[in-house]
């Protein structure tokens, strides 16, 4: 979304500035009579009307700057969000899970393979698209192809459930030299950053030292949930990012936080990067094993990557910062779990319910262009997200939503003037993008009336008959039983104009229902020109 600067300066553009200015002076000096363009008077008249004008449409845009609701530049949504403990979200990378596919070991070698924590693997980058890389970060993982969890599949032995990020890794890098100056800020050269990989040290003389990164130089939470004051002493250290995505490594003042001491060339970093949409690939994109793993024959994806999600828009920023301020970073509420977990990345869609007095279930649907499972990685991040902030002795469930998979059949009746093969396709357009992932909600019931509208509103389009509008995982209808319950003859040998009528599947009232933790998808669509 584009926000347009809020300005409304009609009584202070030029030509009001002008206007007031000659008036005045017909007013002060009345023996000015000649106020035609030549006229070195008017002249100048002309030149403050322009400057005045210049003026005050800039104080308005800085004033338009100071309010959320109107503000349209990133970085001033970021300082104003940030008054309130909110930061805008970075690039989120995508998560998908593998399966993994052995060669069946020789009797002389070893059943057991290592997949150690960083191996690679990545996508083909067809098309002049970059090949995108993803990595396990989990702890080294040992695999027996004997155990009961790897199954035979023709000729191979596979492993499923091998949970990867997409990201890449940056070796070693000097970000800086310290001046002990306080507030000291120093730029990561490639973006965008993964903040959980970053690992800062500093050389205080004797050699590295390991800092900590905290979400506030003042202060922190600990792992037993104990707020603690930063101190003059504290090795901390946070991350800020740029309206260009850019991240930046901050410093305390000496008073909250520890200001590292002088010296050339005494910080350095090691971290990941990786993020965006584009790590959202289809099912089967990742295919190639950059890490040599014993016995590795190939590698797929059976399910779409999932989570990754490009920066956090302002109109998203606008929507969801004040409510994450309500919630205080806690979530106490179910309102204050939907909002958090908005805020934690990787989240298009988000409901929760409580699923008993001390369990709460937080339905998901992750950001990409559909609707997909949860990938095991984000549903382990949004738990370690939730951890300090969900209230002590609940439990915090993840689940992924619930597809509500609609059927449809539309027979349409082209204009003349119109090819019938391409108002066809424009009604099956229209029908996609009216159930589009993007346009749906939780619960969101559709409506029979919303598809003919689509389809209506299609150029070239004369009329419409929707033959087929139901749940397509429901009880389909069986025409031959209901047809011999009656005593009637078989469908076929009924005349023309009942077989369409009986053939007719449309949900009842015209409205297909869409429970609280599901999401309307588009299931098969068949549109096909209508019988004259």
């Amino acid at each position: 979304m584009t926000l347009t600067p809020a300005i409304d300066y009609t009584n202070k553009d030029y030509s009001s500035l002008r206007r007031a200015m000659l008036e005045l002076a017909r007013y002060r000096l009345p023996e000015w009579t000649d106020q035609s363009p030549a006229d070195l008077g008017v002249l100048l008249v002309d030149l403050f009307a322009y400057m005045g004008d210049v003026v005050l449409y800039y104080q308005d845009r800085i004033a338009s700057e100071l309010f959320l609701q109107t503000a349209t530049e990133r970085r001033s949504v970021m300082r104003l969000l940030r008054l309130v403990g909110y930061e805008l979200g970075s690039p989120t990378p995508a998560s998908a899970d593998l399966s993994l596919f052995f060669r069946p070991p020789a009797p002389a070698q070893p059943t057991t393979v290592l997949v150690p924590t960083g191996a690679q693997f990545a996508t083909r980058g067809e098309n002049g698209a970059p090949a995108l890389a993803f990595e396990y970060l989990g702890p080294a993982l040992t695999i027996d192809l004997a155990s009961p969890e790897v199954v035979a599949q023709g000729a191979r032995l596979v492993y499923s459930g091998l949970s990867v990020r997409e990201s890449r890794s940056v070796p070693v890098e000097l970000i800086g030299s310290s001046s002990g100056e306080p507030n000291q800020r120093f730029a990561l050269s490639q973006s965008p950053l993964i903040a959980d990989s970053l690992k800062l040290e500093v050389n205080e003389g004797a050699g590295w030292v390991r800092w900590e990164r905290r979400e506030s130089l003042i202060y922190y939470t600990g792992a037993d949930g104990r707020v603690t004051v930063s101190s003059p002493e504290a090795r901390d250290y946070t991350v800020e990012f740029d309206e260009r995505d850019l991240a930046w490594v901050v410093f305390g003042d000496g008073v909250y936080g520890r200001r590292p001491p002088v010296g050339l060339n005494n910080l350095r970093a090691t971290y990941r990067v990786g993020g965006g949409a584009a790590g959202n690939v289809a099912a089967g994109a990742i295919v190639q094993p950059r890490t040599a793993i014993p016995l590795l024959d190939r590698v797929a994806n059976p399910l779409p990557a999932a989570g990754g999600a490009d920066r956090e828009s302002l109109d998203h920023a606008v929507r969801f910062g004040p409510l994450a301020f309500r919630s205080g970073q806690r979530a106490v509420t179910l309102e204050d779990v939907v909002a958090l977990a908005h805020q934690a990345g990787g989240v298009a869609r988000a409901t929760a319910t409580a699923g008993g007095w001390n369990v709460v279930e937080l339905y998901i649907a992750p950001t990409g262009d559909s609707l997909r499972p949860v990938p095991e990685g984000l549903s382990r991040r949004l738990l370690a997200f939730f951890e300090d902030r969900r209230i002590i002795g609940t439990e915090l469930r993840v689940l992924s939503a619930e597809p509500a998979p609609i059927e449809l059949t539309v027979e349409v009746l082209s204009d003349r003037r119109y090819a019938p093969a391409q108002v066809l396709q424009a009604v099956d357009t229209a029908l996609r993008e009216l159930l589009a992932f993007r346009n749906v909600v939780f619960g969101q019931s559709v409506y029979l009336s919303d598809i003919y509208g689509a389809v209506e509103n299609t150029p070239g389009v004369v009329a419409a008959t929707v033959s087929r509008f139901r749940r397509q995982d429901g009880a389909a209808r069986r025409f031959e039983d209901e047809l011999s319950a009656l005593a009637l003859p078989p469908v076929e040998q009924l005349p023309e104009f009942l077989q369409r009528a009986i053939r007719l599947d449309v949900e009842a009232g015209g409205r297909i229902e869409v429970g609280p933790h599901a999401i309307p998808v588009l299931g098969d669509l068949i549109v096909r020109e209508a019988r004259p």
